[in-house]
């Protein structure tokens, strides 16, 4: 008898549960479009400031949302409290993949991006910043060339030696500021060839170097891996 009333029990109980689980008849009607369409629209992902020289190249990952047609890119830095922004029309091709856009004349600073969307009817999505450095004269300023030491002879073939690089990694697959050293120097026939120095060598070749004259060279970085622009030292000349 208690068996059968506890099988009763859980009959109903279970006969309860689908009830509850099914979905209401107006499931699909007006009232819940409506709630999705009220929805906001999708923000951008994977934001990201490119420095350059004096400039920023600000890419993100549009939202795959196609209610989103703008994407607006407010952008100031340390030096102003003024936002400036830039207007982006999305194509067709362009949602759920890479979009940038390049803002020049940035100063020198710390920059600051808060990126939204907007949709047809002029709501906006959550916003989403990021922060990078800006590069300019001041940096610039601060770099230095690598350091000749002399010219040599190796079998037969002229060499221009420079002093090691003693702060390089080890791996020269790991990123390093230093970029290479472009050298230029007096050729036999009376012209000029040029050549660039690895920053894991310390000779380069120049087979056809003249006796004598002047050599100039200027070492070029990249302050990080994914900076836009390359930075030059001021060129050094060295009588030979």
């Amino acid at each position: 008898m208690n068996k059968n009333i506890l099988m009763i029990i859980g009959l109903a109980l279970t006969m309860l549960g689908l009830t509850k689980c099914k979905k209401p008849a107006d499931y699909y009607s007006a009232g819940y479009l409506n709630k999705a369409e009220n929805a906001k629209p999708g923000q951008v992902d994977s934001l990201q400031i490119l420095a350059g020289y004096n400039k920023a190249r600000i890419r993100f990952k549009a939202s795959p949302d196609r209610r989103v047609k703008q994407v607006k890119v407010f952008y100031n830095t340390s030096l102003s409290a003024l936002v400036k922004d830039t207007t982006i029309n999305l194509s067709d091709a362009d949602y759920g993949n890479y979009v940038s856009v390049d803002i020049p004349n940035v100063p020198e600073a710390t920059a600051f991006v808060r990126v939204v969307g907007l949709d047809e009817k002029g709501d906006v999505s959550n916003g989403v910043e990021a922060v990078g450095t800006i590069y300019g004269e001041k940096y610039i300023s601060s770099l230095s060339n690598r350091i000749y030491r002399n010219i040599t002879t190796v079998d037969g073939v002229k060499q221009i030696n420079f002093q090691n690089e003693s702060g390089k990694p080890r791996d020269t697959t790991v990123f390093y500021t230093l970029q290479r050293t472009v050298v230029t120097y007096p050729t036999t026939t009376g012209e000029f060839a040029t050549v660039q120095l690895s920053p894991f060598s310390n000779a380069v070749a120049a087979p056809d170097m003249a006796g004598s004259g002047t050599i100039s060279h200027y070492s070029e970085y990249k302050p990080a891996e994914d900076v836009i622009d390359i930075f030059k030292a001021a060129t050094v000349t060295v009588e030979f």
